[in-house]
């Protein structure tokens, strides 16, 4: 667990670190925060991508150059990507129960936000998270899930894409 929670703050300090820089960086990764608000009882995500990298899969995955600071129709490029690259498996099945909120640019980074509506705690489900993995062999993606007192973090690269939440 230390080891885990040692590479978790390598990566938070080198991924703000990387930020503001307009060179290119030298690691491919995501991170994904998976919180449950009591309140509005749903799963909010939030998926932060470098932008670079995320053009290059978009780009990849459309068989067409994509900017994203010139495209007009971002939301219609970026949903159908991520739907195909992140998602939940229930009974060996990928299912997509996730509502498209949309993304917000930053700096360097492109965050992308979708809702599960649901009073449930995910425990059992499989997460499926390859963003990325077909442009960069080394792209990790960490997952961050959190609800009330009970967290866990996974961590998703080439050859190891699914994970099942267990608290």
């Amino acid at each position: 667990m230390r080891k885990q929670l040692f590479f978790i703050l390598l990566f938070l300090f080198l991924s703000v670190e990387s930020i503001g820089r307009k060179e290119r960086h030298p690691f491919h990764t995501s991170v994904t925060e998976c919180v449950y608000n009591e309140k509005e009882k749903s799963w909010e995500i939030a998926i932060r991508l470098f932008q670079d990298d995320l053009e290059q899969g978009l780009s990849s995955f459309h068989g067409k150059k994509v900017s994203i600071e010139k495209a007009s129709n971002l939301d219609e490029l970026l949903e159908p990507y991520i739907r195909k690259h992140f998602g939940f498996q229930v009974n060996k099945q990928l299912i997509t129960p996730y509502r498209w909120i949309g993304w917000e640019p930053n700096p360097d980074v492109i965050w992308v936000y979708v809702e599960i509506p649901s009073e449930q705690d995910l425990a059992g489900v499989f997460v499926m998270n390859d963003l990325l993995v077909e442009q960069f062999p080394d792209q990790t993606n960490l997952l961050h899930c959190a609800r009330g007192e009970k967290k866990k973090s996974f961590l998703f690269q080439k050859n190891q894409v699914l994970h099942q939440i267990v608290w």
